[in-house]
């Protein structure tokens, strides 16, 4: 029962950590092959594992920076360097990223591609909270360049794959925030028929 309890006190608790708070050591191989096996226990109607994980680190950070660059002149061949520069720097806050990618089978007979989507998201998000849960700051980060097309062709993604997040991870630099915005209280609603 503790552990159960523990489990939602995860779920309770969990936060982002901004990537510019996060510093080495990044999870090692061990933890993060343990981090990632976390989402093998989301929801997968029909077993399709519909998602996929890259991990980015080291000197293939500096290359995905390049990367980002490359996208925002295409996107705006006008960009002043220090739009680039900035654009470079996106890739070198943390010392680990992931790609999430969901990989979908359009038309499958019985598994709409909604479910697939959830379930990469889902499995995205037990990577966030097994990162967390192992000791590491994290955040799942979006915006443009996850959408980017540039961005998705140079990551090696197939016709069927879509970027959905990347999720930085790192240390938390002493003093990081611990809480993010104030949350809600969840609401009990029910439906009488």
């Amino acid at each position: 029962m503790n552990e159960h309890r523990d489990l939602v006190d995860t779920l309770i608790n969990r936060h982002s950590t901004p990537a510019t708070c996060l510093t080495e050591p990044a999870p090692d191989d061990d933890t993060l092959r343990r981090i990632l096996q976390a989402a093998e226990s989301a929801p997968d109607h029909g077993g399709l594992h519909p998602w996929r994980f890259l991990v980015i680190d080291g000197p293939a950070l500096d290359r995905l920076g390049e990367v980002f660059v490359e996208a925002m002149r295409k996107k705006e061949p006008e960009a002043s360097d220090e739009v680039l520069d900035r654009e470079r720097l996106r890739a070198q806050r943390a010392p680990m990223i992931i790609a999430a990618i969901a990989r979908e089978e359009a038309g499958h007979a019985k598994i709409p591609e909604i479910e697939q989507l959830l379930s990469a998201g889902i499995a995205a998000h037990h990577v966030l909270l097994a990162a967390q849960a192992s000791g590491f700051g994290a955040i799942w980060l979006t915006g443009l360049r996850v959408y980017d097309e540039t961005v998705m062709a140079s990551l090696g993604l197939a016709e069927n794959e879509r970027l959905i997040g990347l999720i930085n991870i790192g240390t938390a630099k002493e003093g990081a925030p611990t809480k993010g915005k104030r949350r809600r209280k969840a609401p009990i609603d029910r439906w009488s028929g």
